[in-house]
This record gives C-alpha cells, sequence and structure tokens, in this order.
C-alpha cells in the first residue's frame, strides 16, 4: 500500500498543487494545504477500503482542506463592533427616487420575467405559488425568477452607477441614463 500512495503521491503532487493554487488563489498558502494532504494521506491510508480509489480520495482530502482554509480565513476577517458605522444609512428619500426605476425597468424585461417579478417581488406571492399560477414546476419558477433578477440588474446597472458595501447592500447611487418614465 504504501508503494501505491508514494507512486501516486509522485504522480499527482504538482497537479495537486496547481489544483489548490486555482481555488485559494495563494500559492504559499497552497503549499502548506499539500503538504496538510500528504500528512493526512499518510496518517489516514489504512482506512482506504478500495486501493484503486486512491486519486478520488486524495482529491476528497484536498477539497476538504481548502474547505478548511477558506472557513478559518473567514473566521479571522475583521469582523466591525456593532457600535462601528459601516456604511452611510441610505435615506428614505434615496430609497423613494431608486424604486421609483424598478416598475419601468421591470417592464422592459421580457414577458415571462416581468410576469414572474411582478407576482413574486411586487405582488409577494411566493416562489410555489407562482409555479402553480404560471404553470411551472417549482425549480423552474425559481429559475426564471432568478433570471428576471439577473435581467434586471443588467438594466439598472445600465442606467445607474450603484456603490454598495462588502455584503451587496446599496449605500448610494448616481443617474448615468435612464429608461423612460424614470427621470
Amino acid at each position: 500500500m504504501d508503494k501505491v500512495m508514494m507512486s501516486t503521491w509522485l504522480e499527482m503532487g504538482d497537479y495537486l498543487k496547481a489544483f489548490v493554487v486555482q481555488k485559494i488563489k495563494d500559492e504559499d498558502a497552497a503549499k502548506d494545504i499539500v503538504q496538510e494532504v500528504f500528512i493526512k494521506v499518510h496518517s489516514k491510508l489504512h482506512t482506504l477500503d478500495d486501493p484503486q480509489k486512491i486519486n478520488a480520495w486524495i482529491f476528497q482530502i484536498t477539497r476538504n482542506l481548502i474547505n478548511d482554509y477558506f472557513r478559518a480565513r473567514k473566521k479571522n476577517s475583521f469582523s466591525p463592533m456593532p457600535d462601528e458605522v459601516i456604511a452611510p444609512a441610505f435615506s428614505k428619500n434615496e430609497t423613494n427616487q431608486l424604486s421609483k426605476c424598478m416598475l419601468p425597468m421591470i417592464n422592459l424585461l421580457p414577458d415571462k420575467y416581468k410576469e414572474a417579478l411582478k407576482l413574486s417581488e411586487i405582488e409577494g406571492i411566493s416562489q410555489k405559488e407562482l409555479a402553480t399560477q404560471l404553470d411551472l414546476s417549482y425549480s423552474g419558477a425559481k429559475s426564471r425568477v432568478q433570471r428576471g433578477r439577473v435581467k434586471l440588474k443588467e438594466l439598472f446597472l445600465e442606467c445607474c452607477v450603484v456603490s454598495t458595501d462588502k455584503y451587496g447592500n446599496v449605500i448610494d447611487f448616481e443617474k448615468k441614463k435612464c429608461v423612460e418614465g424614470c427621470d
């Protein structure tokens, strides 16, 4: 079994490192992760039931360690104190101005997306009810709403320059050009 592992490792080492670098975009951290993979493979080799599946097993260990890497980075990232100001509050006036553009833009969408967004976002019906009403599967209704949102966002970004915080919340906007009826 050790011969199988060593030959596999020699064959996969560089490929594994490239795989990890592609995922995490940090060569030094990738080297560390690949080293951890090697240690885990070596220490847990006795748990491998089918030696012919060693490549898949190694890649599963690698994916798990990449996930651990991102979890650790997320846990250690800066988290502001509750009393710190993250972004300026979006005033009601700005929100009202921005919301006036939504309906004209929704009306510019192809009919199937326009109908799905009006029903789900404006009228507030659930996507399950939307599926029933439009005679679609539930996943089809979800997809249609999602695609409609993407198309609406594209239209919106043609009209305005939007500033968001790191969480995607709108903090400011500036008009570039607007669709008809959205002054």
